[in-house]
């Protein structure tokens, strides 16, 4: 993979059936005061899975078991003119994190989560995990 694409993601604990989200703090170009996924652009040389497992590592502190990675969808997002991946990992909950970016991050239900003021993106892939691989 040459071209550099976006991959992110939520934590989810099926025990529970919640999912981790962030909020996006102000200072942020796009989307700000939102919540989104955790995620961000690709290094040289990089796989969309592994983007997604740095990415939670450097905005949680945690290094994720790669076979609790699962993909839920990619597509080219012409909103930024990227390929976008999108990753869940099942976890089990944890209130012991820490946000190196963003306002804030929390754990909801896919229903309370779908009432949140949510990235346009975030709100379509999530829909897709609620419909498609869980039972709200």
């Amino acid at each position: 993979m040459s071209k550099t694409f976006y991959s992110g993601g939520f934590l989810y604990d099926p025990a529970l059936k919640e999912a981790l989200l962030h909020k996006r703090d102000d200072q942020t170009k796009n989307n700000p005061n939102r919540w989104a996924f955790f995620g961000g652009l690709s290094k040289k040389g990089e796989k969309p899975a592994h983007t997604f497992k740095r990415e939670v590592q450097e905005e949680l502190g945690i290094k994720l078991d790669s076979v609790a990675i699962q993909e839920l969808t990619d597509y080219f997002n012409p909103d930024f003119n990227i390929h976008r991946y999108v990753f869940y990992a099942k976890v089990k909950m944890s209130r012991n994190l820490h946000l190196n970016e963003g306002e804030k991050y929390e754990w909801f239900t896919l229903r309370e989560a779908m009432k949140l003021n949510l990235t346009k993106r975030t709100r379509q892939d999530l829909d897709l995990f609620r419909r498609n691989l869980s039972t709200d």
